[in-house]
């Protein structure tokens, strides 16, 4: 019998960001992305996250979408049966929350088009010429993103940024999953988070920065294959 599985995606991500995942996995996997448009608050995620199925699920959420599901597993044990986290942070970092701040003045002053080239030219640069398939669906991705709830989603978490409290309560099989070049949430961050989960192991991903799903599909797809077997 297959499990289900629940992957959360990013700021105003949605399907789009796990296709390869969904692709590859769903052969011992039932998966569900949920709708985390119209969330404006961590505790409107987890009520999408919870309603999006029945029963118990594995549960697997990248950035914003990690932050998430930290108090899903932490307040909802009965439900979650192992959880992954993609590219995440635990605690205050000043120097990330400052930049947020301007990327979220920079599109409040009405140059949400401008920053969202900017973000196609960095994965473009950042991808090479073999992951033709995964630019694409990025630029897909980011033609759908729609500027409010962009907004929204970075207020959110901006407002509620640090998750300590919930890793401790956190009892289920846990994988960290770091890339070894993210410019924005180190390697030791998760290392951190992975010491303050019990039981929790961390994988690290070489020649990837934020975007896994789209920088090494295939190693991320792998180790979620593991996570979802073995753990």
């Amino acid at each position: 019998m297959k499990q289900k599985l629940v992957l959360v995606p990013g700021i105003a991500g949605n399907d789009l960001l796990w296709q390869f995942q969904i692709r590859h996995l769903s052969y011992i996997a039932d998966i569900v992305v949920p709708d985390v448009s119209n969330c404006n608050s961590r505790e409107e995620w987890v009520e999408a996250i919870l309603n999006c199925t029945e029963g118990k699920f594995a549960l697997g959420g990248a950035s914003m979408g990690g932050w998430a599901c930290f108090k899903v597993a932490a307040e909802h044990p009965e439900r979650v049966t192992k959880l992954a986290l993609i590219g995440i942070w635990a605690r205050h970092l000043p120097e990330v929350e400052k930049e947020q701040y301007k990327i979220l003045e920079r599109i409040k002053n009405g140059h949400f088009d401008e920053f969202k080239q900017e973000y196609l030219d960095y994965v473009s640069t950042n991808l090479d010429s073999g992951k033709d398939e995964f630019i694409k669906l990025v630029k897909e991705g980011m033609e759908f993103v729609n500027q409010q709830v962009f907004v929204n989603h970075l207020e959110s978490y901006l407002d509620d940024f640090n998750s300590e409290k919930f890793l401790d309560k956190i009892k289920c099989p846990t994988l960290v999953i770091a890339a070894k070049n993210d410019p924005i949430f180190s390697v030791e961050e998760h290392e951190y988070i992975t010491r303050s989960i019990k039981n929790a192991k961390i994988a690290i991903i070489d020649d990837a920065g934020h975007h896994i799903m789209f920088e090494q599909p295939q190693v991320l797809s792998a180790l979620l294959r593991y996570w979802l077997m073995y753990f």
